[in-house]
């Protein structure tokens, strides 16, 4: 569905809408506009010469009450489909036939208000609107019934200084000229439209990879340090691996690889769920078992709110560690109606709020940073309950 500033026009109003769109269709939006203009630059004298010391007839001025209609018509049709329909070029190319007997016979004899706004300058319009509508050259014989219909009712004018072949040709010239122009201006511009929209898709592409492989690098450095490292020093004899301070680690280790596997089943990883996924990485290289779950994280979170939450949730580990007295804690993250939360949860001592003041990690590292990101933070505990520390971005009122 189109936006709602889109509907109505050719989105001009909106460069957002715009830039979304294809490039084909970014193409057929500017031609349509340029083609428009067109149209009134023909319309408008049209109507002054109602003003004229020699004014249009009440008939002319009928059928430029009826061209007006028309054209708003056409720019109503087009404004909704973003482009011209082929019932519209054809009620177009017969409107004109139209104009060109009608207008031309209700000219006064050597008249050169009235033919010179109506006769060649809707002529021109019509030859604009097929040269950028058609898509093969074979298809310019769409031009033929405007000049056969301009060669019937100006028989009587041709051949007065050349031949009337010459004549006809000289007089269509600009309609003929204008539908090949605009017919390899709406090429060139398409072709350059989609070259860009390719290099912008590679680039993008490359982003992409770049992205993913200092992921894997940070992964890999993270396994390193934690699961490798154990498992390197149990086998060097260097840690028992019956004692329970190295079952806690190992424990802590997996819960860690958990992590990574859920966060490849569930396809590229957000900033958020990398940087979630760090702080799971440092809670365990502490000795805490972190049980890690995320949920259907927006990929287009802002860096800083990322950044923000993933160094907040990373601080009320922390705060589990040093003062929680348990060894186990859940870290949960998932968006629900535009609104991302993360938790931090451990079955500890918990504290009496009314009664202990916040310490400044919580005070600076959770309450600031998440201010400061545009979102809030809430610590729900009790003593002997546990502690919650909720993260959420943008900030709503509980």
């Amino acid at each position: 569905m189109r936006p709602p500033s889109a509907r109505g026009s050719l989105g001009w109003r909106d460069p957002l809408f715009l830039a979304s769109r294809p490039s084909g269709e970014r193409v057929r939006r500017f031609v349509a506009m340029l083609l428009m203009l067109q149209r009134l630059s023909y319309l408008l004298p049209a109507c002054a010469s109602l003003f004229a010391d020699e004014p249009l007839s009440g008939r002319n001025a009928a059928l430029l009450a009826l061209a007006l209609a028309w054209n708003v018509t056409l720019f109503h049709w087009v404004a909704r489909r973003g482009w011209f329909a082929p019932a519209a070029v054809v009620i177009d190319v017969l409107a004109t036939c139209a104009l060109l007997v009608a207008v031309t016979g209700t000219c006064p004899p050597d008249s050169g208000t009235c033919e010179s706004g109506w006769s060649r300058h809707a002529l021109l319009a019509t030859g604009a609107l097929v040269g950028a509508v058609i898509d093969r050259p074979i298809q310019f014989a769409a031009l033929l019934p405007p000049v056969v219909v301009y060669a019937i009712v100006h028989a009587g004018d041709l051949g007065r200084r050349l031949p009337p072949v010459l004549d006809l040709a000289a007089q269509i010239n600009s309609y003929v000229w204008f539908a090949i122009v605009v017919f390899f201006i709406r090429r060139y511009l398409a072709g350059q439209a989609a070259r860009l929209d390719g290099l912008a898709e590679q680039r993008l592409a490359a982003e992409t990879e770049r992205i993913a492989e200092q992921a894997r690098l940070a992964h890999y450095r993270q396994l390193h340090d934690t699961v490798l490292a154990t498992l390197t020093a149990i086998a060097r004899g260097g840690l028992d691996h019956r004692t329970e301070e190295v079952r806690r680690r190992c424990a802590a280790d997996a819960a860690y690889v958990r992590t990574l596997i859920r966060q490849d089943a569930s396809g590229a990883a957000t900033g958020l769920a990398n940087g979630l996924a760090r702080a799971v990485a440092r809670a365990s290289g502490l000795g805490l078992c972190v049980r890690y779950a995320a949920e259907a994280l927006p990929d287009d979170l802002p860096d800083d709110v990322a950044m923000a939450m993933a160094e907040a949730a990373a601080e009320a580990l922390n705060n589990v560690t040093r003062h929680s007295g348990e060894r186990e804690a859940w870290l949960t993250a998932l968006a629900v109606g535009g609104v991302v939360t993360v938790r931090v949860v451990d079955r500890g001592q918990g504290f009496d709020p009314g009664r202990v003041e916040y310490g400044y990690g919580l005070r600076s590292s959770v309450f600031g940073r998440m201010r400061e990101a545009g979102g809030g933070a809430e610590v729900i505990t009790a003593p002997g309950e546990g502690v919650c520390v909720e993260l959420r971005w943008p900030d709503q009122p509980a």
